[in-house]
């Protein structure tokens, strides 16, 4: 039979071991508590008895750590407690399921806290001096739709997805269906100051301005 041995430290003493790692630093400059009021709902814990902070800090990670579905979500933090841990989700409990993960980022997204948390962010960064903001670059990216394809004509009329075109550093022609997100940089920081999604069709010199 395999016995697990006893650390010599405790799971908080591992943590300050790892202090160097992204996301204990980024999310000790962080304060998320304000954002996470505005998606409580009658229960003073978040769903599946987690709380919302702790969710939240979830969702805002995983693009940090590559993870793109919420099912991916909930397996890491069903298989990683370290990472939970990161997330200030508590570790003697199940991990958030992937409906709660998606109710709290449907919520996140219909209050446009995400949106707000940028902003805050990026004024802070300025105050800070970390951001100069006098020289800026613009340009935008692509991103691929889960919706299913359709005819260029009907896109434009839904006002989603919609089909786009650009050419790559090399000169070949790259096409996709989904959105595009745009992006004013700063040049000394390499940090964005803006950010805007559109249908992939729209062209970046009618977004720039704005």
């Amino acid at each position: 039979m395999y016995i697990l041995q006893e650390s010599l430290f405790s799971f908080e003493e591992l943590q300050k071991l790892e202090s160097k790692e992204k996301l204990p630093i980024f999310f000790s400059s962080l304060d998320l508590r304000p954002y996470a009021k505005q998606l409580r709902s009658s229960s003073p814990r978040g769903a599946d008895g987690h709380s919302r902070e702790g969710i939240l800090r979830a969702l805002i990670a995983a693009p940090l750590e590559g993870i793109d579905t919420f099912t991916a979500l909930h397996h890491r933090l069903d298989k990683d407690l370290r990472f939970r841990y990161q997330c200030g989700l508590s570790i003697d409990r199940p991990a958030p399921s992937i409906s709660t993960l998606s109710r709290v980022f449907a919520a996140l997204t219909k209050k446009k806290l995400a949106e707000k948390i940028f902003l805050d962010l990026v004024q802070l960064a300025q105050e800070e001096g970390i951001i100069d903001g006098s020289h800026q670059a613009i340009d935008s990216a692509a991103i691929d739709a889960y919706e299913k394809k359709q005819p260029k004509k009907r896109s434009e009329q839904t006002g989603n997805a919609n089909w786009g075109a650009k050419y790559d550093s090399f000169g070949n022609k790259i096409t996709w269906f989904g959105y595009k997100m745009h992006l004013s940089v700063d040049t000394a920081s390499e940090l964005p100051m803006a950010i805007k999604v559109t249908p992939a069709h729209v062209n970046d010199g009618e977004v720039a301005p704005e």
